[in-house]
């Protein structure tokens, strides 16, 4: 399977993990909504991911030509004037992507049977001493068993402490009410009680956290 194509299974996993987060109706599938931001995920998989805009770029096309996503918002065309050319009809100004009800479908089809082994999730970055990884500004990784919840716990404890004193007895019972969160699917519920722990935490910190905190969340949808 090629990279492009398996971006077009990450994208539409978010996609869908955002839909069901929000806990929206069919209608949404077919009327549309506010979905994922569109900056948000190409930086996810451009900027802190390991493919390229041109990946991306025709991982997206993939995705409306097949009718799975579409974009948004819609706008009408600004004509000048006096021009003697005028344009009629609407375009999308790309801000956002939201699921479509063929994407849902396919989205169900494609999710993959449970294993017997343990889920493992990689998630990298450049990050100076992590206790996760050895040596000054590294490309390091994470191989997280995203199931087990007391290896989530430790894992964000020890990116918690990366920036200053091991956590407090207080702040450890922040990780564990951030991972109940999250275990629920609801991301909404669980961004608050990250920015408040992480809130003085290098943004690369951060990224590496909240990339736990996504594909654990993902997990527990089943995505």
């Amino acid at each position: 399977m090629s990279t492009i194509d398996d971006l077009v299974k990450q994208i539409l996993a978010d996609v869908v993990a955002d839909f069901r987060m929000r806990s929206l109706g069919s209608d949404a599938l077919y009327e549309g909504y506010v979905g994922v931001s569109l900056v948000e995920v190409e930086r996810k998989y451009c900027t802190d991911g390991p493919h390229s805009k041109v990946d991306f770029d025709l991982a997206l096309k993939q995705l409306e030509e097949a009718k799975f996503v579409e974009t948004g918002p819609m706008a009408a065309y600004e004509n000048t004037p006096g021009s003697q050319l005028v344009f009629i009809g609407t375009f999308s100004k790309r801000e956002f992507l939201y699921l479509t009800e063929k994407g849902y479908k396919a989205a169900q089809r494609s999710t993959p049977k449970p294993s017997s082994s343990a889920p493992h999730v990689h998630i990298s970055g450049n990050f100076h001493q992590s206790p996760i990884g050895i040596g000054n500004a590294v490309n390091q990784s994470v191989n997280l068993n995203v199931q087990n919840d007391p290896e989530v716990i430790e894992c964000l404890t020890k990116l918690l402490a990366l920036d200053g004193a091991s956590p407090r007895e207080q702040t450890e019972r922040g990780i564990v009410e951030l991972v109940d969160a999250a275990k629920t699917g609801d991301l909404g519920k669980a961004r608050p009680i990250f920015q408040r722990l992480f809130s003085a935490a290098k943004e690369t910190t951060k990224q590496l956290a909240w990339g736990v905190i996504t594909a654990y969340a993902s997990k527990k949808l089943g995505l």
